[in-house]
């Protein structure tokens, strides 16, 4: 991989407003691939090692799901930082990342990112950027994974992202320590509540979940089952 020219990094829009000492160290940290229509610059699932900045042609990331249905979740054009993830360390990039059209892309180690252009510590950042922005960020990740999903899939998903956010022990499996009511799980799923009623009985039968009164509890390991997460 070569070094980008600070030049490149001047003419690209989003840079802009950038100081040009901060172009020039940026420029100096980041080193250019090129990459081919369809090939892949990352996978998902893949560990997050570099933030990534698309300095020509188009990118795509797409989310393969549970089904091994690719469904394509945004274009990236010229300018663009992708591949954020990587800021918070031990952490994989939810999506895959292709060559929607012939590209050149900038890798840039987390570190250095955050100290040229945001000059603060990456310390500092990252105790700010784990309570601030990653669970916003967790969010849409987890909002974008029902994408494809049958109804029956979906709500497996979101009872075990409920179980995980507010989830305590039970001898039982975990327990959801929210009163909600079907309707409510109807309108974070997208169904309404007759179908989310059918299935979470469904669930009840076959001992996936169990309720006790509005609280339910959830047996996770059948849950990631529905989802072909587990075998």
């Amino acid at each position: 991989m070569n070094q980008v020219d600070v030049k490149d990094l001047r003419q690209l829009k989003n840079l802009a407003k950038f100081l040009p000492v901060q172009l020039e160290k940026l420029a100096a940290h980041c080193t250019v691939k090129t990459f081919e229509r369809t090939e892949i610059i990352f996978d998902q699932d893949e560990d997050g090692r570099f933030l990534y900045l698309l300095l020509s042609g188009i990118a795509s990331l797409s989310y393969i799901n549970s089904q091994k249905k690719q469904t394509i979740v945004g274009l990236l054009a010229a300018g663009e930082f992708f591949g954020l993830d990587s800021l918070t360390p031990q952490m994989c990039h939810p999506f895959r990342c292709e060559a929607f059209e012939d590209c050149a892309v900038g890798f840039i180690r987390p570190q250095a990112f955050v100290e040229i252009l945001l000059g603060a510590s990456y310390e500092a950042f990252l105790r700010w950027y784990t309570a601030v922005i990653h669970p916003g960020r967790t969010s849409h990740v987890h909002c974008i994974k029902g994408i494809g999903l049958d109804l029956r899939r979906r709500l497996a998903l979101e009872l075990l992202n409920l179980a995980d956010r507010f989830g305590t022990p039970d001898s039982r499996g975990i327990s959801i320590a929210l009163n909600l009511s079907h309707e409510q799980l109807a309108s974070i799923v997208g169904a309404s509540r007759q179908q989310v009623t059918e299935y979470l009985n469904r669930f009840d039968h076959d001992n996936i979940i169990f309720r006790d009164g509005r609280r339910i509890i959830i047996d996770t390991e059948k849950l990631k089952k529905i989802l072909n997460l587990v075998t």
